[in-house]
């Protein structure tokens, strides 16, 4: 007990020590998301411009810069390869990508790393978490052997809040992989944390609510702190995996008022050292270890355009005069500055006032024109930070290709650092998820791979290895005692048996992704439609000279709806043909051979008819390559036809 109190104490005052040093930090990150959604003006600077009859311009300049660099994400999307580190895992490599791609699919991973690389541009930092969730399956899949099943635990891929992480403020590693400690904060209710930690945390929870709150960040969503004193009442719980005393990763759940759960972190790492869940990154760190984002360094120029424009247009508009009480008479001050300020508006002077002598009104175009000129300025300083508009695609006429290249290239440059650190993220994410693939994947189990959108494919991962049984039988001829396959009389077809490893005891595995000695990496993702449409365009263009392979290759490179049930109708007339019996078979080659001999005379006539044969052949090869490309002709015109008339909707929707 001494012992948990004593942990509880420690990681409480670690926490506490991230969210002292972060504070000012988080605040920041808050405030350039406030800029991104046009929230540039502080309460007391537009109070004060209020006050002076000048306008509060926002020209977000900003959000067209980062909205820009959120949809540059999308084109570069990455995807999973397993590479073998020994020669003899090169084949089994495969299954290791396949079972990397169905987890990324199945978690919709594209769309969580979209969602992260906008925390990392907008706050500085964000991440994901990856951990497995155990499936509850129905009692016939329990006990029903045979039945192709997925697998028992599902890896999860989860984006983390950019405003619940917190770390060691020691950290200076864009990847925090020198942190100490890092984790999450959750707000749950008392009934979620009940269920989630047992009768135990009730009493945590009591405790909590009597303690005193700390700090005000990681704050509810309305704000509370470590409890809510409302009808609804919620506790704040913090997660956290911190380097134990033998140098591994433990993990532990916590209150201000108790521990609500400890122990050694499930997972494990490369080397098969624990590790935690959690793979961040960020996209700037200074000398003060603090992190910020790519809005950061736009704040300054966007202010000064917000009020250089607002300034030069109260200039434009405003009049400054000058007057003594014989010119205006009985005219207040309010009336004439509302004549002022129209369009049209007409002061009346007295009789004996003088024009430029009793009343007047001071030029100010000169200070209008000078704060238009700064803005200028500003605008062309603001223009050549992060993407400039030659990325955008917002191109001079009378600028050259080769000053918009380097243009392009210039803004690249900027913009790379930050997107060297995505490609980091998605390394790691992917070597997680591998790593809890071999650690969690353990029976048997398959997976569907999509290909394209139409097309699947079934991978079949931790197979048990299977031989032919073999009984002993008597041979006729010498009536020896022989090891012959047994037969299974339900099908037919030879008994098979699961291989055993001598050395174990244990069944041999093919596929088995525990014993998988690969390397995670990454590459661009391609395009499926265009890469499977060009792959099938080459098998085309070898057949044309000469290089014909069987149907079924050029049925699976296309994209063709139903290419499944076209390659099961070869496969059944090849079986037809096959089935021809073999007396019919030794028939047709004799009455083959008579001919040859009696039409012995006419070699020539021979020469030519084979000819003529061999180019049936080939025509006859050639029809199913001709009839796959047709329907993939077909297919893609289709396609097509579906896509512009989506498109024509979206431009012209029907009218309610």
């Amino acid at each position: 007990m001494n012992d948990l109190h004593s942990l509880h104490a420690d990681l409480v005052e670690k926490f506490e020590a991230s969210e002292d040093s972060g504070s000012a930090m988080r605040r920041k990150s808050e405030r350039d998301w406030d800029y991104y959604d046009g929230k540039q003006w502080t309460d007391e600077e537009v109070k004060e411009l209020k006050r002076r009859g000048q306008p509060a311009i926002t020209q977000n300049m900003i959000k067209q810069k980062i909205d820009f660099l959120q949809g540059l994400e999308r084109q570069q999307r990455t995807v999973p390869n397993a590479l073998p580190r020994t020669p003899q895992h090169e084949t089994d490599a495969h299954s290791a990508s396949d079972a990397l791609k169905f987890v990324a699919d199945d978690q919709r991973y594209n769309k969580t790393r979209s969602r992260v690389w906008e925390d990392i541009l907008k706050a500085g930092w964000g991440g994901v978490s990856v951990t497995v969730e155990q499936k509850s399956r129905g009692k016939d899949a329990l006990t029903d052997t045979t039945a192709m099943h997925g697998p028992e635990w599902t890896v999860l891929i989860r984006r983390c809040q950019w405003d619940r992480m917190f770390w060691d403020p020691y950290s200076a590693a864009e990847d925090f992989s020198d942190a100490g400690y890092l984790g999450m904060v959750i707000w749950m209710d008392r009934e979620e944390a009940e269920r989630r930690y047992g009768e135990g945390a009730a009493q945590v929870f009591d405790e909590t609510v009597g303690a005193r709150s700390i700090g005000d960040t990681f704050d509810d969503k309305p704000w509370q702190a470590w409890v809510s004193t409302g009808k609804r009442q919620r506790i704040r719980v913090v997660q956290m995996y911190y380097i134990g005393r033998d140098g591994q990763w433990d993990f532990c759940e916590f209150t201000k008022g108790g521990i609500l759960l400890s122990g050694p972190s499930p997972y494990e790492g490369e080397d098969g050292r624990r590790e935690h869940e959690f793979s961040w990154t960020s996209a700037y760190v200074d000398r003060e270890n603090a992190r910020y984002g790519e809005i950061r360094n736009l704040i300054d120029p966007q202010d000064e355009i917000n009020k250089r424009r607002s300034k030069a247009l109260h200039h434009f508009t405003a009049r400054q005069t000058f007057g003594n009480q014989r010119a205006l008479g009985n005219a207040s001050e309010r009336d004439i500055r509302q004549q002022l300020a129209r369009p049209d508006g007409h002061v009346r002077m007295t009789g004996e006032a003088v024009w430029g002598k009793d009343f007047g009104v001071i030029p100010t175009n000169d200070q209008a024109t000078g704060h238009f000129e700064l803005l200028q300025q500003a605008l062309q300083s603001f223009e050549v930070m992060g993407p400039n508009s030659a990325m955008m695609g917002k191109k001079d006429g009378n600028e050259s290709g080769r000053a918009i290249m380097a243009q392009q290239q210039g803004g690249s440059i900027q913009v790379g650092p930050i997107v060297d650190a995505l490609r980091e993220m998605d390394m790691e994410t992917y070597r997680k998820v591998w790593r809890r693939i071999r650690q969690f994947w353990t029976g048997q189990t398959w997976v569907r791979v999509t290909d394209d959108l139409n097309n699947m494919k079934w991978v079949e991962i931790n197979k048990p290895a299977q031989r032919p049984m073999m009984r002993p039988a008597l041979d006729p001829e010498t009536g020896q005692a022989v090891m012959q396959p047994a037969i299974d009389p339900a099908t037919g077809q030879p008994a098979m048996e699961p291989v055993i490893d001598p050395a174990t005891g244990q069944p041999v595995m093919e596929n088995s992704v525990a014993d998988l000695d690969v390397d995670i990496e990454i590459s661009d993702a391609p395009d499926m439609g265009t890469l499977q449409q060009e792959e099938f365009s080459n098998l085309i263009e070898l057949a044309k000279i000469g290089v014909v392979m069987p149907p079924k290759v050029y049925l699976a490179a296309s994209n063709l709806r139903n290419k499944g049930e076209l390659v099961q109708m070869l496969d059944d007339a090849s079986q037809q043909q096959q089935q021809v019996p073999p007396e019919q078979q030794q028939a047709i080659r004799l009455e083959l051979q008579g001919k040859e001999v009696e039409n012995a005379k006419g070699a020539a006539d021979i020469q030519l008819k084979r000819a003529q044969s061999a180019k049936l052949e080939m025509e006859a090869r050639m029809a199913p390559i001709e009839f796959a490309r047709s329907q993939q002709e077909q297919a893609n015109a289709r396609d097509e036809r579906i896509a512009f008339k989506r498109a024509d909707m979206e431009r012209h929707p029907p009218s309610a």
